[in-house]
């Protein structure tokens, strides 16, 4: 049973797999010049307890070649108890030429980013908005960059790409290489007009659809995914720029990363479900007929592969457990098997889809680094990212499969 499954996955997986590589390929039209060349921008930087990282992101957009009077900071201080509006203060007077406004706010039981960026969106004048969270860096040329893609009277919001700000341990390595594929499936699925998200690092809205659609979903933990997917249910695209980059700080910790992911994933089962008239419907071409329903599969995948490994290991666990029992130390007696006994127990069946998946993922994993022109680096990230961490991604995934289905507390 378990070969037949491996072998489903193995195939499904390389299909979809040649179908995305084939879009690599694909060529975007050349974006058109904006009749209004520098039209005002408002960035809305939500900070709660940021002391550490407000200066280098404020700094950052402040710092942006985008014409100054052009782009209004928002800052907003959501009950910080650290020093973060005494920060926000010394930014205003450090950058008395910019257009700085700091707006305080009360945090309240149940209150979320999403709050703090509804109140900034008060306050905010540009005709478009960018989201940047405080412990984001802002490259000089991104908002530059990213404006043009608002041509397309269609486009609702575009997103730059995201790398991690100087990876130092095992669990930064492993998000550096998370957010290249990530960056590079969000651009194959921009080609194709599939791309149903948006992030904190750097997001840029369309002002006049955030106030007709309501701003960030007050009740919603993973508010960024929701908005590119409520745009996407109005009928408005979401794009990335490839070339435009937002550099952001991640988990370092085995648990801060579990809580992060169990989140989002926990956010992803939910706002599919809330927009589950999308699925197979045809109104929202390759969106609602192929990428929505190629989530839902690979979801149903990871969290059936993980407890088909689970129960295969409490098996194994169980079986060794008797024989320990029975055998004693014995059972720990071993000799150098030969090559012909090697080769003999090497389970093919098993081992030929493996081999294919892994070869398909590393050529994929080069495509990424290509595709941002980066040089390879951390071997021993990949390496666990491509062994042990999928097994750990599946955990997350159950954990937050089992949260949804009991309606756990929402915490951010």
């Amino acid at each position: 049973m378990m070969n037949w499954i491996i072998w489903i996955v193995s195939f499904v997986s390389l299909y979809i797999g040649v179908f995305w590589l084939h879009v690599v390929f694909f060529k975007e039209e050349p974006r058109k010049v904006l009749s209004e060349k520098f039209p005002n921008v408002s960035v809305v930087v939500p900070a709660r307890n940021e002391e550490k990282g407000l200066w280098k992101t404020v700094h950052s957009i402040a710092m942006s070649d985008y014409p100054k009077e052009k782009i209004q900071i928002v800052i907003v201080n959501h009950g910080s108890i650290d020093k973060t509006e005494k920060v926000a203060n010394k930014l205003i007077r450090c950058f008395s030429e910019h257009n700085i406004k700091l707006v305080n706010m009360k945090h309240e039981k149940g209150h979320m980013k999403s709050h703090a960026f509804n109140e900034g969106l008060k306050f905010a004048t540009g005709k478009y908005v960018a989201c940047v969270d405080a412990d984001s860096i802002v490259m000089e040329d991104a908002i530059r960059g990213i404006i043009p893609f608002f041509d397309d009277k269609d486009v609702g919001a575009v997103i730059s790409t995201i790398k991690v700000t100087k990876p130092t341990n095992i669990y930064e390595k492993l998000q550096h290489l998370e957010y290249m594929f990530a960056t590079f499936t969000r651009t194959l699925m921009s080609k194709i007009d599939t791309l149903h998200i948006s992030q904190g690092a750097l997001s840029i809205y369309r002002k006049d659809l955030l106030d007709k659609f309501g701003g960030f979903d007050e009740g919603n933990f993973t508010e960024d995914l929701e908005i590119a997917m409520r745009l996407r249910y109005k009928g408005h695209k979401i794009k990335i720029a490839k070339e435009c980059v937002s550099f952001t700080k991640v988990p370092d910790s085995f648990k801060m990363l579990w809580g992060q992911r169990v989140r989002w994933f926990r956010g992803f089962l939910y706002n599919t479900n809330k927009y589950k008239g999308m699925v197979m419907n045809k109104k929202y071409g390759l969106l609602g007929t192929f990428q929505y329903p190629l989530n839902i599969l690979s979801v149903v995948t990871v969290l059936l592969m993980f407890s088909l490994l689970s129960y295969a290991l409490i098996k194994k666990a169980i079986y060794f457990v008797d024989k320990f029992a029975i055998v004693g130390m014995d059972y720990f007696a071993w000799t150098w098997p030969s090559i012909k006994d090697i080769i003999l127990s090497l389970n093919v069946t098993l081992l030929f889809p493996i081999a294919i998946s892994f070869g398909v993922a590393l050529f994929i994993y080069h495509q990424a680094h290509k595709n941002l022109k980066e040089r390879w680096r951390y071997p021993e990230a990949l390496v666990v990212y491509l062994t042990l961490y999928p097994f750990v991604r599946g955990m997350h995934w159950m954990t937050a499969f089992y949260k949804e289905v009991i309606r756990a507390k929402k915490k951010w």
